[in-house]
């Protein structure tokens, strides 16, 4: 299995996309899981559909969701 390196998300401006794999790892979770949130929480951020095959979610939407859960 790939590892995601989340080492460097802090230095990410608001406005970058990254994949449901960074945020998987960032919460602990699976990807199937995020993909759930995103499906079932109305505070959970929208994914952005960048390409048929690439989805993405903004950081900022991200940082603001898991400071509201508390992360």
């Amino acid at each position: 299995m790939n590892q995601v390196n989340i080492s460097q998300i802090g230095n990410l401006p608001d406005a970058a996309y990254i994949s449901v794999k960074v945020i998987a790892a960032l919460t602990g979770n699976g990807v199937s899981t995020v993909w759930r949130y995103a499906a079932n929480d109305p505070t959970f951020p929208k994914p952005i559909k960048l390409s048929a095959r690439c989805t993405r979610f903004r950081v900022g939407d991200v940082r603001a969701w898991l400071a509201k859960k508390g992360s």
